[in-house]
């Protein structure tokens, strides 16, 4: 009996000793199992790279997306202002200055108030356009003039910049050449403007659109001005010409609403409701514009009425920048940001394939890059007689 006791005891403990030698073995294959091989690491950090790469172009359209819709949003709330003026004081807002003089005209004066500077009552911020002296003979211009201790034109208003611009707000107006003496400065430049429409606007640089293939030759009555510009040779046939140009009434330099293409012009008129007739759904009214892409702009900035006179003139989008261009000895010919007005005073900007713009009714759309031409300047025109049906 003894020995059969001490023989389950023996054979107890030798399950035991397995059973303790199964459960080490368990453990290190275990431990062996969860590590990480340097090969191993590297896959999982080229996976998460992958993951990263395919995320970040998303991650990026949604932000643009929004940018755009703020962008958009803006023209809208400046749309809405404008017709508020037009409701309160009977026309659109004008660019203050005069560029010239007509027979019994007013005298000149330019880089008084811009369209901009007129429509700030109806852009919450009464309380700013209330401290400007507007009167012509006022001893400094309403940018020049300090509001709060900061000259008006050093100002920026979050309303006046698209957030996909980044050259947008306060800007040093570096760059300069051709017009380095009219620099005043720092400048707020705003990334939006009113339409002068389908204008003759000349070039100091020599670019005949039509002959540089920029636009179309058209036919008809479309084009028959010898450089592509005036489409439906309304403004360039002003007699006797406007400002001794010898071509009729140029970058609407002249107050003569017959001779003016877009509801706003350079000199100091704009538009009734009664005026556009090619009606208000049909007619742009403002849009957008890069302050870099315009050596008018990024000097005067939006408070100069000499820094607001953009045209439908340019196809959507001409890059005009000279940083995009590079720093060629001779600037490209019918790209010269100073000079070329026809194409540096464009609606451009920084969203992919077009360019926001808001209508005479009130509606906000954007146009792309690959509009028809002849399409664009009706558009532009409040009075070509052809009005142009947008597509939803």
């Amino acid at each position: 009996m003894e020995t059969v006791v001490l023989r389950k005891q023996t054979q107890s403990r030798s399950r035991r000793m397995r059973s303790s030698g199964r459960s080490r073995t368990f453990r290190g294959s275990a431990q062996r199992t969860f590590g990480f091989t340097l090969v191993e690491l590297l896959v999982v950090i080229a996976i998460i790279g992958v993951l990263i790469g395919l995320l970040l172009p998303a991650v990026q359209a949604a932000r643009e997306a929004a940018r755009r819709s703020q962008c958009m949003n803006n023209l809208k709330q400046l749309a809405l202002a404008v017709l508020n003026h037009e409701s309160a004081q009977g026309r659109f807002p004008r660019n203050e200055q005069v560029v010239t003089q007509l027979a019994g005209g007013r005298v000149e004066r330019r880089d008084l108030a811009s369209h901009l500077v007129m429509l700030t009552p109806y852009l919450e911020q009464a309380n700013l356009y209330g401290k400007l002296n507007l009167d012509p003979t006022a001893g400094k211009v309403p940018g020049d003039q300090l509001v709060d201790g900061v000259p008006l034109r050093q100002l920026p208003l979050a309303a006046l910049s698209c957030p996909s611009d980044p050259k947008t707000g306060l800007q040093m107006a570096d760059g300069i050449k051709d017009w380095a003496s009219l620099s005043i400065g720092p400048v707020a430049v705003t990334s939006y403007a009113g339409s002068i429409g389908s204008q003759i606007m000349d070039s100091w640089a020599g670019c005949n659109m039509r002959s540089s293939n920029i636009v179309p030759s058209g036919g008809g009555k479309y084009d028959r001005d010898s450089d592509g510009e005036d489409w439906f040779n309304t403004t360039s046939t002003m007699s006797p010409p406007c400002n001794g140009a010898g071509k009729g009434n140029i970058r609407s330099d002249c107050a003569v609403p017959k001779h003016i293409s877009g509801v706003f012009a350079r000199s100091n008129w704009a538009t009734t409701l009664r005026e556009v007739e090619d009606g208000t759904s049909n007619t742009i009214a403002l849009g957008e514009i890069r302050a870099s892409s315009s050596g008018f702009q990024w000097i005067n900035g939006w408070t100069r009425s000499e820094g607001l006179w953009f045209a439908t003139t340019a196809p959507i989008n001409y890059v005009t920048d000279p940083e995009e261009l590079g720093s060629p000895a001779t600037p490209v010919k019918c790209r010269n940001w100073e000079m070329d007005f026809n194409l540096a005073m464009g609606f451009k900007s920084r969203h992919v394939g077009g360019v926001n713009f808001a209508f005479c009714d009130g509606s906000t759309h954007f146009l792309p890059d690959a509009i028809d031409y002849t399409t664009y300047q009706r558009l532009g025109a409040r009075a070509d007689g052809e009005a142009a049906q947008l597509e939803n």
